[in-house]
């Protein structure tokens, strides 16, 4: 048997037990169904322990139960499940809200949930067991059945096997293990104690199984590659917004900076004609999971709250090699500083995924070669575009189901191999060479022709400060938010302190530490292989004074040889 049909059988079995499981606990046992159990085979290879306990005990009792089981079961069920014949109404009840809410209540936060992931599959309860709640562990479990049954139809959809870790650990996990555990304290019969084991160690391996699965679909399939039309990409972009914001440069007219100049800069799109490929964007898309002002915590009196991300579709981001290294800059401060992720930053970044624009020439401001930031690996899809034609390579098998019907062709997405512009990056390999390139006379050049606007630090795609500042809503008012807000190290204020102290006092000092920053600092920390810079040249496009960034770097570089 190959691969692919070892894994379409484990499929069923994985579905065929949750349909099991199911119908266990939906209600009290039937005849017909427990008979049908004596002709079951339980697996005779180890298993998970509770799981393959759980199996054995099911077997004694079947091989052993007496003639009354049915009504013991049923007795049992009740009690168990429904807390009947209980005086202090104590009982293992089978929904999530009542495990996973304050007060052990029905119709919580968790019944919600699930009802919107049912809707988002076309799924409604109706009149189906129209006594219990979506949350009930038998629909939860009935879910995961059909998600299996659709695996097996199309094991190449990836998104339906992430679905399905996602809703055991958000979901399933989150309470049957407790709810087990007091189905084994409460229940009298040997069956319900053998099922709730079942089910925990069921569980617990199936989440085991899925990433397997998920790690062998992955390395199966590989990537692919296809030919298609304009139109067609649009059409594939209306079916990729139904799930995610698609995000590409975008050209606004006559909003630039100078004159009647348009702007382009990071925004939704609806055709893949939106996308701006002639001149580089104003603004890097750090903006779309980074964002510009960002609420942290709410407060009102002696109270406070974080905030929450309402936002449920993810990210897709139309961008170039140099903006994708941006980003894997960015993760390292907010991801890897300090041994702490940043959770605000995490949250809206777990959802991007790149479509990388292929870049062979580059623009007349770059200089990505000399930063080694001119190619990357990191991509769900790469794009060549063409007027009519676009090519596509598809490396995530999220994304195979979309693509698989088109043309196939060959395609190996190219690289900007040399820039107009050449940077030389400077030698610092000791703590003189530092204390030098501290000391160096160069920096006090930009006391006077740099003015200190910030503007280089807010096109730039790596530059991570902020500044945190307090709103109160009104001026009789306790009330109000946290939040962090953009900043630039090459502002004024930006080191000044309640005392009034400004630890960087010049506009050459804060331009020798974005420098150093950008060229050692960042490198040093992390231990990369390369450096914070990107050489988007995006700063010596925005600079009111034509400061140039390469040139800087380039004149720091022969300042510290000498």
């Amino acid at each position: 048997m190959d691969m692919r049909s070892d894994i379409l059988n484990l499929m069923k079995n994985r579905g065929d037990l949750y349909r099991f499981l199911s119908k266990v606990y939906i209600k009290e046992m039937d005849p017909a169904f427990l008979d049908s159990m004596k002709a079951m085979s339980f697996p005779n290879i180890s298993l998970e322990s509770d799981l393959e306990e759980g199996f054995k005990e099911l077997k004694e009792y079947l091989d052993n139960m007496s003639k009354d089981a049915v009504d013991d079961l049923a007795a049992d069920y009740a009690k168990t499940f429904l807390s009947a014949g209980i005086s202090n109404g104590s009982a293992a009840f089978p929904y999530e809200s009542v495990y996973t809410s304050k007060d052990r209540l029905v119709m919580q936060e968790a019944w919600a949930d699930v009802r919107e992931i049912y809707a988002s599959y076309g799924l409604s309860k109706g009149n189906v067991n129209s006594d219990v709640l979506e949350d009930h562990i038998a629909l939860e479990l009935e879910f995961m059945a059909l998600l299996c049954k659709k695996s097996a139809e199309d094991i190449d959809e990836i998104k339906l096997l992430r679905s399905q870790s996602d809703f055991l650990d958000n979901h399933l996990l989150n309470w049957v293990p407790d709810f087990c555990k007091d189905v084994e304290e409460y229940a009298e019969t040997k069956f319900y104690k053998a099922i709730a084991k079942i089910t925990k160690g069921f569980l617990k391996l199936d989440r085991q199984i899925l990433d397997k699965v998920i790690d062998i679909v992955i390395e199966k399939n590989g990537s692919r590659c296809y030919s298609l039309s304009t139109d067609r990409m649009d059409q594939i972009l209306k079916q990729l917004k139904k799930n995610y914001r698609v995000y590409a440069p975008k050209r606004f007219e006559k909003r630039g900076p100078k004159g009647d100049s348009d702007l382009v800069r990071y925004a939704e799109i609806d055709s893949v004609k939106d996308i701006v490929l002639d001149v580089q964007s104003d603004f890097s898309p750090k903006e779309i999971y980074y964002p510009i002002s960002q609420t942290m915590i709410y407060f009102e009196n002696s109270h406070s709250s974080e905030s929450i991300l309402k936002e449920e579709k993810d990210i897709i981001i139309f961008a170039r090699p140099c903006d994708i290294n941006g980003i894997e800059s960015l993760d390292k401060i907010f991801l890897e500083n300090g041994g702490y992720a940043d959770i605000y930053y995490k949250r809206l970044r777990d959802k991007v995924k790149f479509f990388m624009i292929e870049c062979k020439e580059g623009f007349e401001d770059c200089f990505c070669v000399s930063m080694g930031s001119n190619k990357t690996d990191n991509y769900s899809v790469a794009v060549r575009l063409g007027e009519d034609n676009i090519l596509v390579e598809v490396k995530d098998v999220e994304f195979f189901s979309l693509f698989r019907d088109e043309k196939s062709a060959d395609f190996t997405p190219m690289f900007v191999e040399s820039n107009k512009k050449v940077v030389k990056l400077p030698k610092i390999e000791s703590d003189e060479d530092l204390k030098k390139a501290y000391g160096l006379e160069f920096w006090k050049n930009y006391d006077e022709k740099c003015i200190g606007c910030g503007g280089c630090c807010t096109v730039c795609g790596t530059c991570s400060c902020f500044d945190t500042v307090d709103v109160i809503y009104s001026d009789t008012s306790t009330d109000g938010e946290r939040k962090r807000v953009w900043s630039s190290c090459m502002l004024d204020t930006f080191t000044l302190t309640a005392g009034g102290k400004r630890f960087r006092e010049t506009n050459g000092e804060n331009m020798r530490f974005r420098t150093l920053h950008k060229v050692y600092d960042f490198k040093k920390r992390f231990g990369t292989d390369r450096h914070m810079c990107v050489g988007c040249g995006r700063c010596d496009m925005r600079c009111p004074q034509d400061i140039s960034f390469s040139d800087t770097i380039n004149t720091f570089s022969e300042e510290m040889e000498l």
